[in-house]
């Protein structure tokens, strides 16, 4: 009897350390050409003091040069990125004095969206964590869907960003909106206004494909 009472111990604990900690990614919708945010989201991690998951990001969707934020859900970790062989990403992130993760945003990676993306999956997969006894434990991989809508500067939304779209903002600009003006697609630099930082925005797509 004592043996069992070990055995179902053991199976117990191997049960409740199988899901030990859970990633999660929240779907993104962004621009063609835009950089955008993946926000990775921990639960159920609060035994857990190091963390490693490779990142496989939608085709034409790049890291950016932007600082990847650190959440409230770490307590001192330290980030390491590394580029695997396969273009993936591969993220660690370790305490030295072993604090203990806890529940809530991990990190917002900043990533930047290609002309050419489309709605596509993006991934994390082989997630370990490891405890303060440095015990090894395998989590589920976590999806997520990034949806384009739209192609940054196309503020008329034909598919193409040229002299109209040019025109366009300067005569919203003006106080003159076209018809069917494309406002998210027109503010280039994102920071929520419309004025000639995204003008010459738009000309630099025109000439470089690039805003």
């Amino acid at each position: 009897m004592k043996r069992l009472n070990i055995i179902t111990t053991i199976l117990a604990m191997i049960a409740a350390n199988s899901y030990a900690q859970n990633l999660s990614l929240a779907n993104v919708e962004v621009l063609n050409g835009e950089e955008t945010e993946l926000v990775v989201n921990l639960t159920e991690g609060t035994s857990m003091t190091a963390l490693q998951f490779n990142l496989a990001l939608p085709e034409d969707v790049t890291l950016s040069e932007s600082e990847i934020i650190l959440g409230e859900a770490t307590d001192g970790h330290t980030l390491n990125v590394q580029t695997l062989d396969n273009g993936d990403h591969l993220f660690i992130l370790y305490s030295m004095d072993l604090n203990v993760f806890k529940d809530g945003e991990l990190l917002r990676i900043p990533v930047q969206v290609g002309s050419t993306a489309t709605m596509s999956n993006g991934r994390l997969y082989t997630v370990r964590a490891a405890t303060v006894g440095a015990i090894s434990h395998r989590c589920d991989d976590a999806e997520f869907m990034l949806s384009v809508n739209g192609l940054l500067g196309d503020i008329n939304d034909d598919g193409v960003v040229d002299i109209s779209d040019y025109i366009g903002v300067a005569n919203h600009i003006l106080g003159n909106t076209p018809n069917g003006f494309n406002a998210t697609a027109a503010d280039v630099n994102n920071d929520g206004t419309i004025d000639i930082s995204d003008y010459i925005g738009v000309a630099n797509i025109i000439l470089t494909g690039k805003p």
